[in-house]
Parts: structure tokens; C-alpha cells; sequence
């Protein structure tokens, strides 16, 4: 009986039954580790918490082995990153992504936009020829030990400050070890910094007494501690001072480069103290800088330590010759003879570029490489920063890497997709107006989407995990470039008080974030079909944010079916190891009718995460019922009866 009233009413079934999730999640916890190699898309553009592709595109495939109709229309409200949009493209499924940010959606756009890679390769490769002249004016070099025929690759900036109390200069390395001189297994050389005359020397890694080769000072462990209170010391009257305070002055100084020289036939890359020649090519001013970024960093709760460290306009990030080098790149994009899509695809690369802020980006001193800025969703000055040459054949994110990726990109998507869905999605792009065809990507907040009603079988999304990541702040990094290079209109503004996350700043709180949710998923309803789902994925360690969530979705009319656990992040990361968090993702199965029945667990429970994780899908569920009002009470009430005294992700103690 139960199976013929399933086959009467398809909307009863579970869709995520479909989901064969232990061999999904094996995919996800490998692809996630190497990303690019199975999603080469993601390169294009830099966004945070970009869903696992493997992940999206089995949730599609079960939607389309399970729903009634076949050739589904497919919504994602939140698109950010993109990865149900690239994905749904590649089943030839109709799409609709929309997103707050215009860099998201862009990013999205010159993804999806079909350009024919032997076109964009050709291009890239004049590119790259017209910029040589450039790269040699700028990061040539002489080596006192190889001659002329050097490159700088790395040049490395330290902060200055003056002491409150005695007025000297005091050298804020975070930390005294700067670098091991090489990658070498066993490495016992490293390079130290003198926060008193800023000297960087060369020493043994298990010296005792180490001394400064300059000032003859002991180079001790804390005269910089990197907290967030940024607590220095000075060397010359031991005062402690806060070296980031609101309001302190602040310089940088060139102490480190990084070269790479040809000698007698072979390359030769070493550290080297920079010359008088690559003390002067570092004070170069650009003749002309957009407008764009000339704009104030807006106070923000991310942006404030830029600000706290003495950073006021965007352009400041940047040494003066790192910012001549990569507007010289754009404007060498803007004259080639390419097509509008290949152009675009050049400018995006070379926005791309933005995020090497030489004065910001890091440096791994115990692997020596390079870290773009926003590479753990924060922007994070520690007194040291390493600028990249965006020129160079070697080092992470420079523009031969960036162009290559987005070459590859390209010729996954033309190999991989459908023509057709290539042919729509490239000329799909719409700011906040109503758009006919086989698929769009719309900019704007998603309280308000441009499809009629009940235009879609599928909205698979994941809404901003509440203060996760603060993606309007972040992004504002890259659209300030994406003005300057004319990608958008140089008016362009980003709505940031419709983005549903809680700041502070902004004065928006859980409420705020409750009530947009809201509004978005009354026009998802507005817009699925009466047999459609809403699958969409969340996991926070806050109550606030799951209480929000659920009275969201009961505002909206909306019930939860199903629950399942999937993999989601990459548990290799150094930012997850050894950290209170989670790892894995509630994925919710919601239908546009109140359900009063338990959501049903569509596989069993592996380890901790995955029950806590139930827990919380459980007691979201009684939200949505009414059945609890407060969905910590509702919480604590299913930790009880299946977790006991387990240790917590979810935090216990502040009430929704």
C-alpha cells in the first residue's frame, strides 16, 4: 500500500533517498583536496565556501532520477560560488543563479561563458609577450653573486612603527624566524629579523644567544606577538605598546628578496638582501590610479584591521610597483584585437592578481611560499608582507598560473557541456531585471527573483552560514578592481544591508538575518512548483543561526521532509586541524507545505558530527513544526536522547 501511495504522489518520496552517500562523500573528501583537478571553474574567480561539486551534482542527479517531470528547472538564490550553476550547466539542466555580489555573478558568468580556448591561449600568450618589456623595467635585477641576468620573484615587506615612549623605530616581524632558506628536507638554515634595525640574518636553526648581524642585538622570541591585540615590544626601552592601534602611523620597508638568476646554463633561485637598484624600483609611483581604488576601506568588521593597520584606500595594499604592474597588465588587455569574451576572460585573470596584495599577503616560513590575502576568508596584516612579482614564471597565484587555469577551465567546460547550455549562459548575465530564456544569472538580493510562478522543480542552494564569512566585505576587494578594469560600471555599489549576514557594523543582527532568509525563501516558494523541493545545506556552530534558519523557513511555509550528513570541507586543512568545528553538512530536504511528521534520516549515522548534526536537523525540524519555540531547548532535548554527555560543536550556552 505504502509503495502505491508513493507512486500517486510523487512529491511524498525522498528525493536525497536517491543519494548514494558513502560514495559520494568519499569523492568529496577527495576532491576537495585538489579542487582545481575536478572543477577546474573554481580558478576563474576566488569565492568562499564554495559547496563540494561532487556533493551538488549527485543531489541533481537525484533530483532528476526522482522528480515527475524530466528536464528540471533549477534555482539557486544564493549562487556565490557557482557550483549548482556550473554543475546544472553540465547536465544541460534550464538555470537560474542569482547573487548579492556583482563579482560573484561575473566570476559565474566568464566561467560559464563558452570561449573557445585555442582563442584565449593565443591571447593569453601575446598577452603575457606584450607585458615582457614591463616585467623586465620592474622585476629585473642584478645578483652580486650571479650578474645582471636576475629576476626578483618575492620582495618582502616589514612594518614600521614608532615607539609611543622613546620615539624610535620598532620592526614589527610577527615573529623571528622569517623563512628557511630552502624547501629541503632537514632544512637547518633559516633567515631572522631584527625588530630593531629591521636586519634580517642569516643563522642556524638551533643557535643559541642568536645575535643580529647588524645591530648586534639579541633577536628574541616575543618582541612582536601576533595576537589580535598586536602587542610589540620595543628593543630600545622596552615599552609594550598595541603596534596596530587605531590611528598609529605606519610605513614599510623592503628587507628580503627573492631572486631567480641564470648562471652558466642553470636557474638558480636564493633569498638575497635587495640591491640600491631594487630599493629605488620599489618607490615607483604610478602616473595615473582609478578612481576605484583611490575609495576608503569601509569600516567593517573584517575590514577594521586593515584599517588598524595603517591601510585607509585599497590602492594602499599594494607596493607602488606591484600596483604599476598590474594596471599596466590591464591596460595591455584593453588594447589587444580579441572578442568581448576573451577580453573579459583576461581582466577577470588579472583581477585575479588583486588578491597578492604585496604589503598583506603572507608568507609560509616553514614551506616558503606565498599566500594570497584572503586565503582563509579573513584579511589578516601581520607586520610582514610578501609581494609577488604578478609577472613571474614562479610562485602562487601570478598571472601565467591564472591564464593557464582559466585556459584549462574553458576547455573542461567546452568538453564537458553541452553546447546549447554554452551558447545561453554566455550572454545571460542581467543587474536586476526580468530576463527570458533557457537560463540566467541575475544580480541582486534574492528577495525579489525575476521567474514566474512556480517556474522552478529544484532550488538547491546554500544560504550565508549566519557571521561564517562576511562575503560583501571580502568581495569589496575585488570589485574596487573589477571597476578599475572596467568589467563593471564604475558606479557600481554593492547593496551590503541586504546581504543576510549579521555585522555588527552595519548594525544588523540575528533578526536581520532571520528576516531577509524570509523574504528569500517566500519567493523561492513563490517560485517552485506545489511537487518541487528546496534542498539546501547549512551546518553553524552558533544556536542563533539555526533558530534563525528555522523560523525562516515556517514563515515561508516551507516543512522539512528529509535530512542526510555529507562531507564538505577539506578535513586537511591547516584551519581545520585541531579545531572545535565542523567538517561535514546538514543537507535539508524542505517542500512548500508544512509537514507535521518527524523529517525522515535518509541513512544512518557514522560518527559524532554526523549525529550532532542530526540532532540539530531534528530540532530545526520541531522549529519549523512549532514544537519548540527555542531550538536550543529542542537541542538539548535530542542530545539527551541520542548523543549523552558527547562533546559539543554546537555552542550550548547563549539561548535562540
Amino acid at each position: 500500500m505504502a509503495a502505491r501511495t508513493s507512486r500517486r504522489h510523487p512529491q511524498g518520496r525522498s528525493w536525497l533517498k536517491s543519494v548514494p552517500w558513502g560514495s559520494v562523500n568519499e569523492q568529496v573528501r577527495t576532491q576537495q583536496r585538489n579542487r582545481e583537478l575536478y572543477a577546474p571553474t573554481v580558478s576563474v574567480y576566488r569565492w568562499w565556501a564554495r559547496r563540494p561539486h561532487a556533493l551538488i551534482g549527485a543531489l541533481l542527479d537525484a533530483a532528476i532520477a526522482s522528480a515527475p517531470r524530466k528536464n528540471l528547472q533549477i534555482g539557486d538564490p544564493f549562487s556565490g560560488g557557482g557550483t549548482v550553476a556550473i554543475e546544472a550547466a553540465r547536465r544541460g539542466l534550464p538555470t537560474y543563479a542569482q547573487d548579492l555580489h556583482p563579482w560573484a555573478t561575473l566570476g559565474l558568468a566568464t566561467a560559464l561563458d563558452g570561449t573557445d580556448p585555442g582563442q584565449l591561449e593565443r591571447a593569453a600568450t601575446k598577452l603575457l609577450r606584450e607585458l615582457e618589456p614591463v616585467r623586465r623595467s620592474l622585476y629585473g635585477s642584478a645578483c652580486s653573486k650571479h650578474g645582471k641576468n636576475s629576476e626578483l620573484i618575492h620582495v618582502y615587506w616589514v612594518s614600521v612603527t614608532r615607539c609611543p615612549e622613546c620615539r624610535e623605530d620598532v620592526f614589527l616581524y610577527p615573529y623571528p624566524l622569517v623563512s628557511l632558506t630552502s624547501r629541503t628536507p632537514g632544512e637547518q638554515i633559516g633567515l631572522f629579523g631584527c625588530s630593531a634595525c629591521g636586519a634580517v640574518t642569516r643563522s642556524s636553526l638551533d643557535a643559541q644567544g642568536r645575535r643580529c648581524s647588524d645591530c648586534g642585538r639579541c633577536i628574541r622570541n616575543a618582541d612582536f606577538r601576533l595576537t589580535p591585540n598586536r602587542v610589540a615590544t620595543c628593543r630600545h626601552c622596552n615599552h609594550k605598546f598595541h603596534a596596530f592601534r587605531s590611528g598609529q602611523a605606519m610605513r614599510r620597508q623592503t628587507v628580503l628578496v627573492y631572486r631567480r638568476c641564470q648562471c652558466d646554463g642553470r636557474t638558480v633561485d636564493h633569498f638575497d638582501y635587495p640591491a640600491a637598484a631594487d630599493l629605488r624600483l620599489s618607490r615607483l609611483r604610478p602616473s595615473m590610479v582609478p578612481a576605484a581604488l583611490k575609495e576608503s576601506i569601509p569600516a567593517g568588521l573584517e575590514t577594521a584591521v586593515l584599517r588598524r593597520a595603517g591601510f585607509r584606500q585599497w590602492r594602499d595594499l599594494y607596493p607602488a610597483r606591484q600596483l604599476k604592474a598590474i594596471l599596466a597588465a590591464i591596460a595591455a588587455a584593453h588594447r589587444l584585437r580579441v572578442s568581448a569574451k576573451v577580453r573579459r576572460r583576461l581582466l577577470t585573470a588579472i583581477c585575479g592578481l588583486s588578491e597578492s596584495a604585496g604589503l598583506v599577503s603572507r608568507w609560509d616560513r616553514y614551506y616558503p611560499k606565498n599566500f594570497e590575502l584572503l586565503s582563509n576568508h579573513r584579511f589578516a596584516p601581520t607586520g610582514f608582507g610578501c609581494e609577488t612579482n604578478p609577472f613571474a614564471a614562479k610562485g602562487r597565484g601570478t598571472l601565467v598560473r591564472r591564464l593557464r587555469a582559466s585556459v584549462i577551465a574553458a576547455r573542461w567546460v567546452r568538453d564537458e557541456f553541452p553546447e546549447s547550455v554554452r551558447t545561453h549562459m554566455a550572454s545571460s548575465v542581467r543587474r536586476m531585471r526580468p530576463t527570458q530564456g533557457r537560463g540566467r544569472i541575475v544580480t541582486g538580493s534574492s528577495e525579489r527573483q525575476f521567474v514566474p510562478r512556480q517556474a522552478f522543480d529544484l532550488v538547491l542552494t546554500d544560504p550565508p552560514y549566519f557571521a561564517a564569512v562576511h562575503y560583501a566585505e571580502l568581495g569589496e576587494l575585488f570589485f574596487v578592481w573589477a571597476k578599475s578594469a572596467r568589467l563593471v560600471h564604475w558606479k557600481s555599489k554593492v547593496a551590503a544591508q541586504r546581504e543576510a549576514v549579521p555585522n555588527r557594523t552595519r548594525g544588523t543582527g540575528p533578526r536581520d538575518y532571520q528576516r531577509i532568509l524570509s523574504r528569500v525563501f517566500r519567493e523561492i516558494r513563490r517560485a517552485l512548483k506545489p511537487d518541487g523541493r528546496l534542498i539546501l545545506t547549512f551546518q553553524n556552530r552558533e544556536p542563533l543561526a539555526w533558530s534563525a534558519l528555522g523560523r525562516a523557513l515556517r514563515s515561508a511555509g516551507f516543512g522539512i521532509h528529509a535530512l542526510a550528513v555529507a562531507r564538505a570541507e577539506n578535513d586537511a586543512d591547516h584551519s581545520k586541524r585541531d579545531v572545535c568545528c565542523f567538517t561535514k553538512d546538514l543537507v535539508l530536504e524542505c517542500r512548500p507545505t508544512q509537514v507535521n511528521k518527524e523529517p525522515r534520516l535518509v541513512h544512518r549515522a557514522h560518527d559524532d558530527q554526523d549525529r550532532e548534526l542530526f540532532a540539530a536537523g531534528a530540532a530545526l525540524a520541531d522549529v519549523v513544526r512549532g514544537k519548540h519555540g527555542d531550538f536550543l531547548e529542542g537541542l538539548n532535548a535530542r542530545f539527551k536522547q541520542s548523543l549523552g554527555s558527547q562533546k559539543r560543536i554546537i555552542a550550548g550556552g547563549s539561548r535562540a
